[in-house]
């Protein structure tokens, strides 16, 4: 009886993460403090979302413009409206690392939601993000 409990857990936390997963441009800190990992596109202009836990201010982005034309990314953390990336050119076919400790964020980024927004402007965004946060600023 014990093994048919665990395989059900297993089987329903499976849905649940999933069905989670797919809803949510957010995903939560897991073993490698993986904050965002997120295919962006559909149009010119578009907007992912994730959050930054409290303790967890050493953030790590990495940004590929998949797209045969330039896009510009920005970073705002939503509930002070703080700009941390403003603008960010990124070529065709080029990957972009950004890490909040070489822009002169010591003390890392605030806690809570964040927005980065790419802009494609007549071109529809192709890109991907991959992000990291940790509470010690050598461990990115």
């Amino acid at each position: 009886m014990m093994k048919k409990r665990i395989f059900l857990f297993s089987i329903l936390s499976l849905a649940i993460a999933t069905t989670v997963g797919a809803a949510s441009a957010s995903p939560s800190i897991n073993s490698k403090n993986t904050i965002i990992n997120q295919r962006s596109g559909g149009s010119a202009t578009v907007k992912e979302s994730f959050s930054v836990p409290k303790g967890w201010g050493h953030v790590k982005l990495r940004m590929k413009n998949h797209s045969d034309h330039p896009v510009k990314v920005s970073l705002t953390h939503s509930g002070s409206n703080k700009l941390y990336i403003e603008g960010l050119v990124i070529a065709p076919h080029d990957t972009v690392t950004w890490k909040s400790t070489d822009q002169g964020f010591s003390d890392g980024l605030r806690s809570g939601d964040y927005i980065l927004q790419w802009r494609g402007s007549d071109y529809k965004v192709n890109g991907e993000t991959w992000g990291v946060a940790d509470s010690q600023p050598g461990n990115l």
